[in-house]
């Protein structure tokens, strides 16, 4: 049996979260931050377009509905380009059939379709999963819900 690939620093990760409503994407970012990620922003796919040439995410997390420019045309624009493999979580208000969320997976390099409400430390697992990260050693809080 191969010896497992050791766990990545988070530190060594950008994260780019793309939504239009400031507080969910304050809340993605500081989650994001709080697991030790590099983080940027982004309010609808045209911004995120411009932050993925300069700041190069190592996954994007993007809502589907956006006024401009929403994330399925970013995640159309980005097919065929240098950053075409990176992978993309959806995260949706819109409730959705597993048909529709199996059809968005095939699409691009969409790799995860989660619905908000969504647990703060489930986007945290999704994130080290995806990225082949290690955790933060320290407590995590067990008070609020941690939900938006």
């Amino acid at each position: 049996m191969e010896p497992l690939e050791p766990l990545a620093d988070p530190k060594t990760k950008r994260v780019l979260i793309v939504d239009d409503d400031s507080n969910i994407r304050s809340l993605l970012e500081m989650g994001a931050q709080r697991e030790g990620f590099v983080t940027a922003t982004a309010e609808d796919g045209a911004e995120a377009a411009k932050a993925i040439q300069e700041f190069h995410p190592d996954i994007i997390i993007t809502d589907l509905m956006m006024p401009q420019q929403g994330g399925f045309e970013l995640i159309r624009g980005l097919q065929g380009t240098d950053h075409g493999a990176v992978p993309i979580i959806i995260i949706t208000a819109r409730r959705l059939d597993e048909s529709t969320k199996e059809m968005l997976r095939r699409e691009g390099s969409v790799v995860q379709v989660l619905t908000k409400p969504l647990s703060l430390n489930i986007f945290a697992i999704t994130l080290h999963r995806l990225l082949k990260t290690q955790p933060p050693a320290s407590e995590r809080s067990r008070g609020l819900n941690d939900r938006f």
